[in-house]
């Protein structure tokens, strides 16, 4: 029996569906908390519609979820990509935590991010690769 790592992608608008759409097809079934894909459970996205976003631990990492008005669950995971989230989760400078967890705000993050696994194939090198393309790019703005 193969093990699969727990992949969840939490986003804004149609970014979460594109981010979990394209995680899915590289590495297998993805969760998604946010709005879009009801028509991507055939790509291997599941989608939690009802779950709203509470929390983040970042370190573990996990996504502490309200399914039901109320009671807490936290949905702890092995990668986690948080796609045009509106408040800061990272100090200024930082898209990557410990190889992980990934902060793309739009979709040019979006893209730089595909770019990269494309390029690395594997998830530590490739947010390696996103945080030094995302800082230069920052950098390069200064």
């Amino acid at each position: 029996m193969g093990y699969f790592e727990r992949i969840v992608v939490v986003g804004a608008a149609d970014l979460g569906a594109w981010a979990a759409t394209c995680l899915a097809r590289r590495f297998g079934p993805v969760d998604l908390i946010g709005p879009g894909a009801e028509t991507l459970s055939d790509a291997g996205v599941r989608h939690h519609p009802l779950a709203t976003v509470r929390d983040f631990d970042l370190d573990t990492p996990a996504v502490i979820v309200d399914n039901d008005g109320g009671r807490l669950q936290r949905l702890v995971c092995d990668r986690l990509v948080v796609t045009g989230w509106p408040v800061p989760l990272l100090p200024r400078g930082r898209w990557v935590v410990d190889g992980k967890v990934a902060i793309a705000g739009d979709g040019a993050d979006l893209t730089l991010l595909s770019t990269c696994f494309d390029a690395n194939g594997l998830w530590r090198p490739a947010l390696a690769d996103y945080q030094f393309r995302r800082q230069s790019g920052a950098n390069s703005l200064i």
